[in-house]
């Protein structure tokens, strides 16, 4: 797998630069970007004609995570130097410190930059790609969380409208209490005399029990009769 870094130029500097500017590359080579940063901008107030100090000041910069001043570094570069295929080497470096802070629509455009000066640099049409995919998982990842929050409003809101209305129903209700504070008696003791069964004064009563007391006595009769008339046809006729 290609390792997608930095170019770093410290041959360019050996044999004609400041001692600052060794012991730049120096601390670089050894990881103290600070240091080196610090190093390059002294050797540049020594030699202030040399582009080659301002793009390794920005290599450091870029290190360092200080990506403004390393892009002013460049451009500086870059206006110093008439040769394409160094300036290329600007454009892929700067491209490589976008994509790592994920900004990669700035980084493809240098990467393009960058193979327009320099067709044949492999490192640029990798890291071109690299960024292309990225900036496409980014994009779709955003679109996941954008429809996501959209889900989450459109509940949100369903659960507000079902609040309110049931917050409605509740101010109904207590509306139509104030308004008839003996209506919910009422209803119960409506209710309670549908359940309750009728009671019959004592007149009825006597009624009632003197047309039972009848309808018995109909009852023995027509017995009586029905008793008189099988016996009748149970004689035998001579």
């Amino acid at each position: 797998m290609r390792i997608p870094v930095l170019i770093f130029l410290s041959f360019w500097l050996i044999g004609f630069a400041p001692n600052d500017a060794r012991k730049a590359n120096e601390a670089y080579e050894r990881g103290d970007y600070a240091e080196a940063a610090e190093l390059y901008r002294s050797a540049i107030e020594q030699d202030p004609d040399n582009p080659r100090l301002y793009y390794n000041l920005g290599n450091a910069l870029a290190q360092s995570g200080d990506v403004d001043e390393a892009a002013r570094a460049y451009d500086q570069y870059r206006s110093m130097t008439e040769d394409a295929a160094q300036e290329s080497l600007a454009d892929y470096n700067q491209g490589r410190m976008l994509t790592d802070t994920e900004n990669f629509d700035e980084a493809l455009n240098y990467f393009r930059e960058a193979l327009k000066k320099n067709p044949d640099d492999e490192d640029a049409r990798y890291n071109y790609e690299l960024a292309r995919k990225k900036m496409e998982q980014q994009q779709q990842e955003q679109q996941n969380q954008e429809q996501n929050q959209q889900n989450d409003d459109q509940q949100q809101d369903q659960q507000q409208q079902q609040n309110n209305q049931e917050q409605q129903q509740d101010q109904q209700q207590n509306e139509q209490q104030q308004n008839n504070p003996n209506q919910d008696q009422e209803q119960q003791r409506d209710q309670q005399q549908q359940q309750r069964p009728e009671e019959l004064t004592r007149e009825e009563a006597e009624n009632l029990l003197d047309a039972l007391e009848e309808l018995e006595r109909d009852l023995l009769e027509n017995q009586k009769k029905e008793s008189s008339q099988s016996n009748t046809r149970n004689e035998k006729d001579w």
